[in-house]
């Protein structure tokens, strides 16, 4: 457009009709500029809640190879105690048990103390009482019982004590 031979009022109104253009693009620039914020908090979002959710799912894949690898131990110290000699077929079966159960215990893995200890329902489970004078506390341990990154996998079966004294 040839703006030199517009009149006054002409260039007025070419002006005026800048203007609103300038004010309307200057609007669409800030919605788009809050959905473009709008988009990026969103997305923020999104990938916090995918990283929980990855941990999350780690965190249930290790305890779930936790508690299979318990019943190996199980099995190793099985082995091991009903073997009648000490060779080094036994010495090798111990240090395999004593070395899977490192590396078990590197990634969150403990083994719930329970003879002495007073009994918790929440890390021990009864399977026998015997009459004594130490009551509710843990007299034998007939399972080893595991927590893994402070949750229990598996409650230790212990004998305890009970009292006949009437209060």
């Amino acid at each position: 457009m040839d703006y030199e031979n517009l009149s006054k009022e002409k260039l007025v109104e070419v002006l005026e009709e800048l203007e609103k253009d300038g004010i309307e693009l200057e609007k669409e620039r800030k919605e788009l500029e809050e959905r473009a914020k709008k988009a990026k908090a969103d997305f923020e979002n999104y990938r916090k809640k995918e990283d929980e959710r990855k941990q999350r799912w780690q965190k249930q894949a290790e305890e779930e190879l936790a508690e299979e690898l318990i019943e190996v131990l199980d099995n190793l110290e099985r082995a091991i105690a009903s073997a009648e000699d000490d060779s080094g077929i036994v010495k090798g079966v111990k240090m395999v048990s004593d070395q899977l159960y490192e590396k078990l215990e590197k990634k969150g893995l403990e083994r719930i103390n329970a003879e002495g200890e007073e009994f918790d329902p929440r890390m021990h489970k009864a399977v026998e009482t015997r009459e004594h004078d130490k009551e509710n506390r843990i007299l034998e341990q007939k399972r080893k019982g595991y927590m893994f990154n402070d949750k229990v996998l598996r409650e230790a079966e212990v004998v305890v004590g009970k009292s006949d004294k009437e209060e």
